[in-house]
């Protein structure tokens, strides 16, 4: 028969009309896409397409109506999370038309709601017995979450929400009024300060304060009598100065390089009260930068710092070398005065 002799055309490979034979050009025998598969056979199910995944619709959030912040739930402000399973402050959040919802859905607890700056968090506040008062309509927001309509809804109207504003206004001056230092009286005035600190001396300490300003009392057995006349003494001389640690204050200038300073505490002056209520030194003002600067032939060789100065509390003080008297080095230094510097703080020495 044609072609099943051997040699014959039909074949040899590769001849064309030879169904399925691999090699054969011009033959289709893989399906498109598909390398190695024979035509009408089946793909195997790892080749098959996967089916498209549907994403699961999420859940609509369920919130609590009034938005309470309830215990377990932490302060945006403190962290703190309450306890004993009450309601500890509430959630910036309000209920709008067409199920919107406003607010950045913080919690502020009562303690963060009433202490809070106005500058940072706003002047609307609500308490919890407010926020209770008003049940299922309670709503309260961050006055920064508000817009225009909230804050008129929040208030009540245009009027209300201008009182509002005009009350927080009023407690913001008094604030910082009450924030600005106070001057002492003896800033005001030293003589009235004075007077203030006699009305409260000991019959002792009257008696010293007279002996100080060469007055006598030798005439006088009560005390009323004793503070009247220490008042009159008050009125006609140098107010002393107030007790405790010599500090300059703001505004005191430096007697050596004449800058007056910025702040308290920059220096001190050259001054001790002693024991019997005299004062001593030349009451001049030092800043800490001279006294580490100035030369010793000068200013000599007593020295201090302020923290030194600071650590004595109370009973601190600091005088010149030339301003000692016996006795003063060692209550300074805890040892006896070389003989060297005894003589050097005499003036005819000098």
């Amino acid at each position: 028969m044609p072609g099943m002799i051997p040699g014959m055309p039909g074949m040899i490979p590769g001849m064309p009309g030879m169904p399925g034979m691999p090699g054969m050009p011009g033959m289709p025998a893989m399906m498109p896409g598909m390398p190695g598969m024979m035509p009408g056979m089946m793909p195997h199910a790892a080749m098959q397409p996967q089916a498209q995944v549907r994403p699961v619709p999420e859940k609509p959030e369920v919130l609590e109506w009034p938005a309470w912040l309830r215990a377990g739930a932490p302060c945006s402000i403190c962290g703190d999370a309450g306890k004993e399973g009450l309601p500890h402050g509430v959630i910036c959040r309000r209920r709008k038309a067409k199920n919107a919802v406003g607010g950045c859905r913080k919690g502020v607890c009562w303690a963060c709601m009433g202490t809070q700056p106005r500058s940072s968090f706003g002047m609307v506040r609500t308490t919890k017995e407010e926020f209770e008062s008003l049940e299922d309509d309670a709503w309260w927001m961050h006055e920064r979450c508000m817009q225009p309509s909230d804050l008129r809804a929040y208030f009540g109207g245009e009027k209300e929400l201008a009182d509002a504003q005009a009350a927080a206004d009023a407690a913001d001056a008094a604030a910082k009024e009450s924030e600005k230092p106070k001057e002492t009286e003896a800033k005001k005035d030293p003589i009235e300060a004075e007077k203030e600190r006699v009305k409260k001396m000991s019959v002792k300490e009257l008696k010293a304060y007279l002996d100080r300003h060469n007055t006598s009392h030798a005439d006088l057995f009560e005390k009323p009598d004793l503070v009247n006349r220490a008042l009159e003494v008050c009125s006609n001389s140098v107010p002393e100065p107030p007790p405790g640690p010599a500090w300059m204050t703001a505004g005191d200038v430096c007697r050596l390089c004449g800058k007056p300073q910025a702040e308290d505490q920059r220096g001190i002056f050259c001054r001790r009260r002693r024991t019997d209520g005299r004062i001593a030194g030349c009451n001049e003002a030092i800043c800490w930068r001279c006294m580490k600067r100035a030369p010793k032939d000068s200013f000599g060789k007593v020295r201090c710092t302020k923290e030194e100065f600071e650590g004595l509390g109370e009973d601190a003080w600091w005088m010149h070398h030339h301003c000692f008297e016996d006795g003063d080095w060692k209550d300074y230094f805890g040892e006896s005065e070389p003989e060297e510097d005894r003589w050097l703080r005499n003036p005819e020495n000098a």
